[in-house]
């Protein structure tokens, strides 16, 4: 079978990818491993209201606007923001972006693996079969253990494991809120409003032998003894978040990545959602560009676009999150300079 463009992962970086492909005519396929778009959904849910200048946000996609944010430092202090967000219902917000893809024409196949790239053609296991696609160009927005990636790109090493719950709240509240503590060793817990909801988790660096999932309940049961959630999970989410920064090579010949895939996250808050539209939307205009033209040498554009906006601010976020891990055990002295709330983050 034959397309413009295969694209491996429809989660957001994949989607506004062909979107934008598809707009301009091109045959587009997208595949994703899951059995619905944005099931299971593996994300805290949280965006900059900001982004809404990017990318349409449907009401019914946004479960609690937020007013801004608290940190919580290990001392028990805290510290208030303003930063006006959305708390996602991110599994609506998914299948908007893929059914605008699927609107310009698009192709979707789920339940759909790739394998391999043989000789150049992807391999793709799709309804109990291996089919062949051969496409002129492959973009890998296959998340954070992007098979797609380890054709271009040794190993990706520099994850945390996030373990999550969503949970009925008590009360209403207006601000995220995020928690320091020693115990959750280069990551931080977290509990988000999500109307009469809340996603609570952690995070901590992988590989360093943290049963992420006994430090979770460790700091559920403060929360619970707070009167914030009841103990009773609606949902469990799991995941890797890459931290350790971009990957070495974003195009390589027909191959782009983007998203999680490409590393784009953000090394200290492992936020991804904006990068994935924005650099999904970069990678798109510069696929169009390389096919009107006939010139792979085109989809280089893209990196230097997406490094252009992003690049300096993720290498800022690599060198703090390099600090705050040599000084765990002075957590107090380094968080301030560390974390992007505060403006000694910036100095």
């Amino acid at each position: 079978m034959n397309y413009d463009v295969l694209v491996i992962g429809a989660g957001p970086a994949g989607a506004m990818t062909s979107q934008i492909i598809a707009k301009e005519g091109f045959s587009v396929l997208m595949v994703d491993r899951k059995k619905e778009i944005g099931i299971p959904v593996q994300c805290a849910e949280y965006i900059p209201a900001l982004l809404g200048k990017e990318v349409k946000i449907p009401d019914d996609a946004i479960a609690q606007r937020i007013k801004g944010l608290r940190v919580h430092l290990p001392d028990g202090h805290f510290y208030e923001f303003s930063s006006p967000g959305h708390i996602l219902n991110r599994s609506i917000f998914d299948k908007y972006l893929v059914l605008d893809a699927l609107k310009y024409g698009a192709r979707l196949w789920l339940k759909a693996n790739f394998l391999e790239l043989d000789k150049g053609i992807a391999v793709i296991q799709y309804q109990g079969r291996m089919v062949k696609i051969n496409a002129q160009i492959i973009v890998g927005a296959d998340g954070p253990s992007s098979r797609v990636s380890r054709l271009i790109n040794k190993r990706y090493n520099g994850y945390v494991v996030a373990y999550q719950n969503e949970l009925p709240a008590i009360g209403m509240d207006e601000y995220a809120e995020v928690y320091f503590s020693k115990e959750f060793f280069g990551g931080y817990a977290w509990f988000f409003p999500k109307n009469r909801c809340a996603n609570v988790g952690v995070g901590v660096k992988a590989g360093y032998g943290i049963n992420v999932q006994e430090v979770f309940k460790g700091f559920l049961q403060k929360l619970v003894k707070r009167g914030k959630v009841i103990d009773s999970p609606i949902r469990v989410v799991t995941g890797l978040i890459p931290v350790a920064g971009p990957v070495l090579n974003t195009v390589k010949g027909h191959i782009l990545l983007v998203g999680d895939a490409a590393g784009q996250t953000h090394p200290i808050t492992g936020a991804g959602i904006p990068q994935a539209i924005i650099c999904g939307r970069y990678a798109g205009e510069a696929i169009v560009q390389a096919l009107k033209h006939g010139d792979l040498k085109l989809l280089k554009n893209y990196e230097r676009e997406w490094q252009n906006l992003f690049q300096n601010e993720l290498k800022r976020a690599q060198k703090k999150r390099k600090i705050l891990e040599e000084n765990w055990t002075n957590l107090e002295m380094v968080l301030k300079e560390c974390w992007v709330s505060f403006p000694e983050y910036y100095e």
